[in-house]
């Protein structure tokens, strides 16, 4: 019995041990995504993504991240939201990391929760930092990317509405629905191929019916820790086993890449960020 404590111990000062190490580091998981009617002019497409960093800063001002970025080579950067948390009031971090993202090349940005908590005292100054460091904030819109030389590529923002992360009481238990008349009514109808910028995963059957090509998500932070074959444990809606925790999905032609993300106290998950090849498979 001493043997077996004194192993016990060894080993809860072990996962104590990688739990503090695994804060502190910085993965880039790539993955290579087929999409039907991606033009064939877009193929080799390069996407660097970034999400729920929170109050994580990987180097002064984010320069882990930076440094990182610049060895992808990504021909666009998005960020899939809750680059603060709610109770932030120093954003400076925030703007000289997209300062430098924005000379690497175009940068964009969708509403997290976070963001959407934001009064607007403190969500003007973080606006107006993230637009002047170049920054295109997606809020309900749709931009077509290149400079016209391509047949078009749409990236689309949804912020989608509060009441998909907390109820009325600030609770979990009577989360609203969003529907596909919902975000039609936000975006319009997808004019073409469509890469959809939307923080939550959890709404794919919408994202699907929609008419999306792709959708790229965080928010669930990769289930904070993954167990082996069973995947995330928690979700931060408190559900546990959330269906979809990171990776790659799809659902009726739909793909939906979850990235884990940066932020959070997190074990077996440590923080990432995820350069996405994307490639035209023509019929």
């Amino acid at each position: 019995m001493t043997l077996f404590w004194f192993l016990l111990t060894g080993l809860f000062f072990l996962a104590l041990l990688w739990f503090c190490i695994e804060q502190h580091l910085l993965l880039v998981r790539r993955q290579t995504i087929s999409l039907r009617r991606l033009p064939p002019e877009w193929d080799g497409l390069r996407i660097l993504q970034i999400t729920d960093i929170h109050r994580r800063e990987l180097g002064r001002d984010h320069r882990r991240i930076v440094r990182s970025a610049v060895r992808q080579k990504p021909d666009c950067i998005v960020l899939t939201g809750d680059i603060i948390s709610r109770d932030m009031t120093e954003y400076g971090a925030v703007f000289a990391l997209l300062g430098q993202l924005c000379t690497l090349c175009p940068v964009y940005f969708c509403m997290g929760n976070h963001e959407l908590d934001l009064p607007p005292e403190r969500w003007e100054p973080l606006r107006r930092g993230m637009a002047q460091a170049g920054c295109r904030i997606l809020r309900n819109e749709t931009a077509v990317l290149g400079d016209g030389k391509k047949p078009p590529l749409y990236l689309a923002g949804a912020d989608l509405s509060g009441g998909v992360y907390r109820d009325e009481e600030r609770g979990f238990r009577h989360l609203k629905d969003y529907t596909p008349a919902q975000l039609t009514g936000a975006l319009g109808q997808p004019a073409g191929c469509t890469i959809l910028l939307a923080h939550n995963p959890l709404l794919l059957d919408t994202y699907a019916a929609w008419g999306a090509d792709l959708v790229l998500c965080g928010h669930v932070h990769g289930g904070l820790i993954r167990l082996p074959l069973a995947g995330g444990l928690l979700s931060p809606e408190r559900k546990f086993f959330p269906k979809y925790d990171k990776g790659l999905y799809e659902k009726a032609g739909t793909k939906m890449y979850v990235s884990g993300g940066i932020g959070k106290p997190r074990f077996w998950n440590p923080p990432e960020i995820n350069l996405l090849y994307l490639k035209s498979v023509q019929k």
